[in-house]
C-alpha cells in the first residue's frame, strides 16, 4: 500500500538541505550560484578561456586547442598567489586565536563557576565581546574579497592608461 507522501515532497525536503557550490567574479565582486562556466553579471569565464563550443582553454590561448577558433572569452581577473596565501592567513590565524581564547576562556568559566559564584555577569559580558569577535572573524573573507576586487579595479585601470 502506498503512502500519502509523494515523491516530491522528499525531493524538496532534500534540496531544501543541499548546500549550493558558488562562484566569486573578480571582475565584477558577484557570486554566482551552482557550477557557472560564465558570471551571470558580466559574461566573463572564470580562469579559462572558452570558445564558442565552450572547449576549456588556458588563459594565456589564443586559438582554441580543440576546434581552431580565434574567439575566446575573456578570463576574470588572475588572483595573485599572494592575495590567495594572505586570505588563508587571515582566515586561519585570526581563528586559530580565538579558539585558544574561547577554550582557555571556558575553562576558566568552568573553574570560576564550580568553585565561586562571583563575578558571572563580568564572564557574561565577555562572552559577548568573544561571540562579536567569532562573528568579526567569519565576515573576514567578504572584507578581504572587496579589496582584491578595489585592487584589481585600480591595476587594470592603470594598465589601460599606459
Amino acid at each position: 500500500m502506498a503512502s500519502g507522501r509523494r515523491c516530491g515532497s522528499a525531493r524538496a525536503a532534500i534540496k531544501r538541505f543541499h548546500f549550493y557550490d558558488m562562484k566569486y567574479c573578480y571582475n565584477c565582486d558577484r557570486v554566482t550560484i551552482g557550477e557557472p562556466l560564465f558570471c551571470n553579471f558580466c559574461g566573463r569565464s572564470y580562469d579559462v578561456k572558452l570558445c564558442p563550443r565552450l572547449h576549456v582553454n588556458g588563459r594565456n590561448t589564443r586559438v582554441c586547442s580543440k576546434c581552431g577558433s580565434t574567439e575566446l572569452t575573456t578570463p576574470q581577473p588572475r588572483v595573485p598567489p599572494w592575495a590567495k596565501i594572505l586570505l588563508f592567513l587571515l582566515t586561519l590565524i585570526p581563528g586559530l586565536i580565538l579558539v585558544f581564547i574561547s577554550i582557555g576562556l571556558i575553562a576558566f568559566f568552568f573553574n570560576r563557576f564550580l568553585f565561586s559564584h562571583d563575578m558571572l555577569l563580568g564572564f557574561a559580558a565577555i562572552d559577548f565581546i568573544l561571540g562579536v569577535l567569532w562573528w568579526g572573524w567569519t565576515q573576514i573573507p567578504l572584507y578581504f574579497r572587496k579589496t582584491i576586487h578595489q585592487w584589481l579595479q585600480r591595476h587594470g585601470e592603470d594598465e589601460k592608461t599606459e
